[in-house]
């Protein structure tokens, strides 16, 4: 029988979880209370919470607005890197000579250092969205790839040889049998993605850009309005968190059949 976790220890361990994390995010304000007091640091080094709370309030027009930026490019980015990324992975499992040709690219790509790179595609595409997106797509088509391709080969050799025994063709093996295993790997690649894909929309906004988040960072830092850069900070931090939760969320409702998660030391699986 399929071990199952109920509804009321569910919710608890969610509690407990978000009991953990107010606790951790208490600490650290004591933390840098402390700090603050004990070493005497001056505000334009480092604010007080409650000034950088502040801060956020004040200025929430004018961080929406860069918020909103950076995140249609992060999105844009990690989108085009699934839909491309997807494809690949399945060409390279499906046929060795596309592996053998598309590989080497994929991994030399992936070598190049995207600071480097940056510049360039702003020479070419400008300080618009398009130099932000691919940047970000270069940082998350990797994994994506990776895991996928490992996920669609790590598959029992007794399931392949019972699909074939019933006559299954090459192309009903990858729909039933490949991809389906495939998806647990490919969901880490997307949580690892999505917070390349901001890294990447961050690098190339410091590379040049006219807004967007890391362009208030630099705005903030020219000006010594530091409080304005934690804010800043505090937002980047939000928004990672929020779109890491949102694919953990779409991994448990896609991948309900497969060990989703693990809690206190016990394999937990759905039905």
């Amino acid at each position: 029988m399929t071990p199952t976790v109920g509804s009321g220890e569910a919710k608890a361990s969610r509690l407990s979880d978000f009991s953990y994390l107010v606790l951790s995010l208490g600490g650290l304000v004591l933390v840098w209370y402390a700090v603050i007091f004990l070493l005497r640091v001056p505000e334009y080094l480092l604010p007080r919470p409650d000034v950088v709370l502040r801060e956020l309030v004040t200025s929430a027009p004018e961080l929406f607005q860069h918020f909103t930026v950076t995140l249609i490019e992060t999105l844009l980015g990690f989108l085009l890197a699934f839909v491309i990324g997807v494809p690949v992975a399945i060409a390279v499992v499906w046929s060795k000579p596309v592996e053998k040709t598309l590989m080497p690219l994929i991994v030399f790509v992936q070598l190049v250092p995207k600071v480097a790179i940056a510049p360039l595609l702003i020479v070419w595409f400008g300080f618009g969205y398009s130099p932000k997106v691919l940047i970000s797509f270069s940082l998350v088509y990797f994994p994506i790839v990776i895991k996928m391709a490992a996920g669609m080969r790590d598959v029992p050799a007794e399931a392949l040889d019972l699909a074939r025994s019933m006559s299954a063709t090459t192309l009903q093996q990858f729909l039933r049998i490949r991809i389906p295993n495939s998806l647990p790997y490919l969901f880490d690649g997307l949580k690892l993605g999505i917070i390349l894909a901001l890294t990447g929309a961050i690098t190339a906004e410091f590379m040049g850009s006219t807004e967007g988040l890391a362009y208030l960072i630099l705005n903030s830092t020219v000006r010594m309005n530091t409080p304005q850069l934690f804010a800043v900070l505090v937002v980047l931090l939000v928004m990672g968190k929020a779109l890491y939760s949102i694919v953990q969320w779409i991994e448990r409702a896609v991948v309900s059949w497969h060990v989703v998660f693990r809690d206190q030391d016990k394999v937990q699986f759905t039905v």
